[in-house]
């Protein structure tokens, strides 16, 4: 696994298939402009151009919560999803540039922002692999559209195209950038609010307090449990990478794949970084292929962190049942 921050302009260039965006429209006809249940049209539209007005705002970010909400956007214009976290460099250059471009486009596009740290059912939902990483969603179909930090100008190149496919289609809404048209979130418990915000702000000491006082009270709380485990896998790759380079990560999985699997250390170091950089599926392979291997105190230390990345990800989602079967045999 590469987890290098970084992309060439020419892996940027064509890494959207635009005619094909153009000549094969997902899933039946494309909406005309005003057929949205969620928009009204105004007279000559954000842009004077007699565009179907969409309320929202420019950027907002996104939660589980007002997901839907932002699909139903892509009906209507063309929505940019940003897949950032508080452990990748590039992160926050990536999040500041695709806010200046969404003001710069005045509501031809919505930017989408995701917090990989904090929104992992959303991230799992997208396939995402790395951060920072943009996919684009029209008619609620999801678009890949390039991972790490290229050249401004070829982001702004590849938002460009994607608004002129998008028209292709006849999604040509814009957004008033009203921020009141975003739908409240419900409330969150105390605790759990008080570890999603430090975990936003990259506080990860407050958030894993946070959680493990919410797991005290409620012994049964299995979000809390699951934020918990994931603060934890956060504060390991801190240690292992404290300046959150690429090249940090990188040299630990190298580390990793030059060592016997006996080194459980080297291996238990690269899954957690595999899992924090969205490969939770190489991580769980490696682990199960330790515990092939290794036997006593060893394979129950690298049973438990498998157990622990299963409640990162999620116990429910399909990955973790096929790994959680592939456990069992390399058990028993």
């Amino acid at each position: 696994m590469d987890v290098n921050d970084g992309i060439s302009p020419s892996a940027l260039r064509g890494a959207i298939d635009l005619a094909a965006l153009r000549t094969n429209p997902a899933q039946g006809s494309a909406p005309t402009a005003g057929t949205a249940p969620t928009s009204h049209q105004g007279p000559q539209g954000a842009a004077g151009t007699g565009a179907q007005v969409v309320p929202g705002p420019f950027t907002l970010d996104v939660s589980t919560a007002n997901l839907e909400q932002v699909l139903k956007n892509s009906m209507s214009l063309p929505v940019v999803m940003v897949f950032h976290s508080t452990h990748s460099e590039n992160s926050a250059k990536l999040r500041d540039i695709m806010v200046e471009i969404a003001n710069a486009q005045q509501g031809k596009i919505q930017v989408a922002l995701v917090s990989t740290d904090s929104e992992r059912e959303i991230t799992s939902m997208f396939g995402i692999t790395g951060v920072p990483a943009v996919a684009a969603v029209l008619q609620g179909q999801p678009v890949p559209l390039f991972q790490g930090l290229p050249e401004r100008a070829d982001i702004e190149n590849t938002i460009a195209k994607l608004i002129e496919a998008a028209a292709g289609y006849g999604i040509t809404g814009v957004l008033n950038g009203d921020a009141e048209a975003v739908a409240a979130e419900p409330e969150l418990p105390p605790l759990h609010k008080e570890g999603q915000e430090a975990l936003q702000r990259g506080d990860l000491e407050a958030a894993h307090l946070a959680y493990t006082k919410a797991l005290k009270e409620n012994p049964g709380d299995a979000e809390a449990l699951t934020s918990l485990r994931h603060v934890e896998l956060l504060q390991r790759v801190a240690i292992l990478n404290p300046q959150g380079t690429s090249e940090g990560a990188q040299q630990i999985l190298v580390a990793a794949q030059q060592a016997p699997f006996e080194d459980i250390k080297k291996h238990l170091d690269a899954a957690d970084v595999e899992t924090a950089y969205g490969r939770p599926d190489a991580a769980f392979g490696r682990l199960i292929d330790v515990i092939r291997v290794v036997s006593g105190d060893d394979r129950e230390e690298v049973r438990k962190r498998v157990i622990e990345l299963f409640d990162v990800v999620g116990n429910g989602t399909e990955l973790v049942k096929t790994a959680r079967k592939a456990l069992t045999n390399a058990l028993f």
